[in-house]
C-alpha cells in the first residue's frame, strides 16, 4: 500500500486550492463539480467561500416578501428579530422561526451549473413582560455562513497503469449569535431596545482524497477555527398616527450593531488509514500561528413605512456595513477585497382581511417590493452585487398565529472577469405561532 503525504505548505493552502477549484468548475471540462448543502445554516451562495462566509439576513417572512428588513415595521403582527425596539409593542408571547429553499443557476462565459439549497433561518421567543410596553426576546440566527462541496475528478499515470482518484473540497461553518434583549416603550410615540448577545465562530475547510486503486490510500485532513465574543446592538423606533389624514400612520426605525473583536483559535487534524482501522494525528504544531484576532465591522440601518389607512402601507429601508474595517489574522479573503456593503429595499402591502369582505382572495395579506445589495466583496475588480425582486402571502389565523409565504428571484454577481453570475429562485416559509400568557382572568 501506498500512502500519501503532504507538505506543511499544501496542507496550509486550503483556501487557495478552494478558490481554485472555483474557477477549474466553470472553465475545465476534466473537472466534475457539485455545490451542495448538508447544512440547514447556509447561504449557499459560491461566494461564501470568501472570509468568513456571505452575510444571512434575519428579516422575518412578512419584511422579505416586499424587499424590506423591518426596521420600521409599519406592519407591527410579527416583530421579528431586526429592530430591538420593536419587542416593546407585543401583546402576545410568540414563538417565530423560518426556513427556505432555494435553487441557484450558476453560470460563466463557458458552461452552467445547478445547486439545490434546503435553508434553516432564525429562531425567536418573545416575551411581553408588560403587555405593549416591555418585552424580552431571546434568539439564535446565524450571522454569515459558508457552506460549499466540491469534487474534483483526475487520473494519472503509475507504473503503467491509469489510476483515477477524487479530491472532495468542502467549507462549512460562519458566523452565529444567541442573543438575550428586550424592548421598551418610553411613551406612545418612542421605543428603544438593546440586545447583548454571545457571537460565536466555526469555519472548518477540509478535503479527502479517494483513488480506485487499492495501491493508495483514503486520507483526510481537516482546519477548523473558532472563536466566541460578546457582542450588542441598540434600536430605536417611532410610531405617529394622523399626521396627514385620519388613521394614518408613520412607523421609523434604526438600529446600530457595534463592531467587537474575538479571538480566534485553529487547529489541524488529518485522518490515516492504518492496519487497525483509521486514525485521527494532531498536526497542529506545523501551522504558521494556532491564535489570531478577527474584528467584526460597524453596522447600522435605517427605515421608515406609511400607511395611509389600515389596509395598505409602504415602506423604504437601507442598511450600511462597513466591511473595509473587517480584519482577521488567521482568515484570508484569498485575493478578494472586503468593501462596504449597502443594500436598500422598498415594498407594498395589501390587507384586505382588515375590512370586512366576502370572498376566499380577502382572507390573506399580499406582498412586493424590490431590493438592492452592493455586496461586502469585491473580486477581479468586480464588485458582487445582487438585485432581488420579492412576492408574498400572508396567511392569517383566527388566532393570532400566522404564516408568510414568500417568493424571490435574485441576481448575482457577473460573468465579467471570467467570473460567477448566479440566478436564485427562493420559496421561504416563516411561522409566528402566537399565545396571551402571563395575563390574570378576570373575576366573572
Amino acid at each position: 500500500m501506498i500512502t500519501i503525504s503532504f507538505t506543511s505548505t499544501y496542507i496550509t493552502s486550503y483556501k487557495t486550492s478552494l478558490l481554485g477549484l472555483l474557477l477549474l468548475l466553470i472553465s475545465s471540462s476534466v473537472i466534475v463539480a457539485q455545490i451542495q448543502s448538508t447544512n440547514l445554516y447556509s447561504s449557499g451562495s459560491i461566494y461564501s467561500a470568501y472570509g468568513i462566509g456571505y452575510p444571512v439576513e434575519i428579516e422575518t417572512g412578512s419584511a422579505k416578501s416586499h424587499g424590506i428588513f423591518g426596521i420600521s415595521s409599519i406592519n407591527q403582527e410579527v416583530a421579528g428579530l431586526t429592530n430591538p425596539a420593536l419587542w416593546s409593542q407585543t401583546y402576545y408571547t410568540q414563538g417565530a422561526s423560518d426556513l427556505s429553499i432555494q435553487s441557484i443557476q450558476l453560470k460563466n462565459t463557458k458552461t452552467t451549473g445547478v445547486s439545490t439549497l434546503f435553508e434553516k433561518g432564525y429562531l425567536q421567543l418573545l416575551f411581553p413582560l408588560k403587555s405593549s410596553e416591555l418585552g424580552v426576546s431571546v434568539g439564535l440566527y446565524p450571522v454569515t455562513r459558508s457552506n460549499l462541496k466540491l469534487i474534483k475528478t483526475k487520473e494519472f499515470l503509475t507504473y503503467g497503469d491509469t489510476v483515477g482518484y477524487n479530491s472532495e473540497l468542502q467549507q462549512i461553518g460562519g458566523l452565529n449569535k444567541f442573543e438575550v434583549g428586550f424592548g421598551w416603550e418610553v411613551n406612545d410615540q418612542i421605543s428603544i431596545g438593546y440586545a447583548p448577545s454571545v457571537a460565536f465562530f466555526s469555519l472548518q475547510t477540509s478535503e479527502a482524497f479517494s483513488f480506485n486503486s487499492s495501491l493508495y490510500s483514503q486520507q483526510m485532513q481537516k482546519l477548523t477555527i473558532s472563536g466566541a465574543a460578546f457582542s450588542q446592538r441598540l434600536g430605536v423606533a417611532g410610531s405617529f398616527r394622523n399626521l396627514f389624514r385620519i388613521q394614518d400612520k408613520i412607523s421609523v426605525g434604526a438600529t446600530v450593531n457595534i463592531p467587537f473583536n474575538m479571538t480566534l483559535r485553529q487547529n489541524y487534524t488529518t485522518e490515516k488509514v492504518v492496519e487497525s482501522g483509521s486514525k485521527t494525528v494532531d498536526l497542529s504544531n506545523i501551522l504558521t500561528s494556532k491564535r489570531g484576532e478577527m474584528r467584526l465591522p460597524l453596522e447600522y440601518a435605517a427605515g421608515i413605512g406609511y400607511a395611509p389607512h389600515t389596509r395598505f402601507n409602504i415602506s423604504i429601508e437601507g442598511q450600511f456595513q462597513r466591511w473595509s474595517d473587517y480584519t482577521n489574522d488567521l482568515v484570508g479573503n484569498d485575493g478578494a477585497i472586503m468593501a462596504d456593503r449597502m443594500r436598500f429595499g422598498f415594498g407594498a402591502q395589501f390587507h384586505p382581511y382588515k375590512k370586512a369582505q366576502n370572498g376566499p382572495l380577502s382572507s390573506f395579506k399580499y406582498s412586493a417590493g424590490l431590493s438592492y445589495d452592493s455586496g461586502h466583496i469585491i473580486v477581479q475588480k468586480e464588485e458582487i452585487r445582487t438585485l432581488w425582486l420579492h412576492t408574498g402571502l400572508g396567511i392569517l389565523s383566527r388566532s393570532p398565529s400566522s404564516m408568510d409565504l414568500s417568493l424571490r428571484y435574485g441576481f448575482r454577481g457577473t460573468t465579467d472577469s471570467n467570473l460567477i453570475k448566479e440566478n436564485i429562485w427562493a420559496i421561504g416559509l416563516s411561522v409566528n405561532l402566537a399565545e396571551i400568557m402571563f395575563l390574570r382572568p378576570k373575576l366573572q
